[in-house]
């Protein structure tokens, strides 16, 4: 691996800045028999389309969270799926459910039941047969020492021509596809540096082993040698409202994930790639 980017990343961590409290920003949330995906700040946070339910799951969202104040959260539920993956057209009238939590704390000074609560949302009881989708959007507040830049100061991409963005986005994709095929991992850390070490200081990682984690994962992701997938069934989706671009899949078995998607002893690696056109720039680059 290239000495100068690994430097770099193991350098990383004296750039974290760590304060008195440290918040880390989770979602917490049971479903029943639906699917669904959760936005914060129009950004994806998560997405299940899975059979089966969900209990007690806590997934992190902290790098969506750039700065304190009003948050945006949007959660779409869908019907649930079948063993094949395949969509019912409705939701179950009186059988399904989803309620979703915002929680904050933190880890070094709390246990995760001390953490505030900040949101809560319990989807009404569906009482027709003939409700494909429920949609809800709400705000709430967070409180963080943190001010990331991500995409705030980034170009409007919905004023550009979608046809030529997409082939602009395409190219991207297939430039990055090939890099993980090679296992080209040197230029992939350079493309993705900002985007890590914004993450690194959304969690507070300043220690010397976080950075040295950061680095280790691409290797390890060399390591699979990935047979990854050709870029298709996907569609162009706009985030971050319209600065923030991906390639998301569309296909029954990985709906609503990463088009950059490969696989390794027979199970699918899904890597996030969503990108943006910073300020004054004329190039894309990833962002999260």
């Amino acid at each position: 691996m290239n000495q100068g980017i690994k430097e770099k990343y193991l350098d990383s961590y004296k750039l974290v800045k760590k304060y008195d409290y440290n918040p880390r920003f989770y979602l917490d949330f049971n479903s029943y028999n639906c699917t669904y995906e959760i936005l914060v700040n129009d950004m994806p946070a998560f997405s299940f389309y899975g059979s089966g339910n969900q209990g007690g799951t806590v997934f992190p969202v902290s790098p969506l969270i750039l700065k304190s104040g009003k948050q945006t959260i949007t959660i779409r539920v869908y019907p649930k799926v079948d063993d094949d993956d395949k969509m019912d057209h409705f939701l179950l009238a009186k059988n399904c459910g989803l309620e979703v939590k915002v929680v904050a704390g933190d880890d070094q000074k709390e246990t995760p039941r001390e953490y505030k609560q900040l949101f809560q949302y319990k989807m009404p009881e569906i009482q027709l047969d003939n409700v494909p989708y429920v949609e809800f959007k709400g705000v709430f507040e967070a409180v963080t020492p943190n001010s990331l830049k991500g995409w705030s100061q980034s170009q409007d991409l919905k004023k550009e021509d979608k046809t030529q963005l997409e082939k602009e986005v395409i190219a991207f994709y297939s430039h990055y596809r090939k890099l993980l095929a090679d296992g080209n991992m040197d230029e992939i850390a350079g493309m993705v540096y900002n985007r890590e070490v914004e993450v690194e200081q959304a969690l507070f990682q300043n220690k010397p082993s976080d950075a040295a984690d950061t680095w280790n994962r691409f290797a390890k992701v060399k390591s699979y040698q990935l047979e990854m997938l050709p870029l298709e069934h996907y569609e162009l989706r706009y985030f971050g409202d319209g600065k923030v671009v991906g390639l998301i899949r569309t296909d029954d078995e990985l709906r609503s994930e990463s088009a950059m998607t490969g696989i390794s002893d027979n199970k699918y690696k899904i890597y996030s790639l969503l990108l943006h056109r910073p300020a004054g720039s004329n190039k894309l680059q990833v962002i999260r």
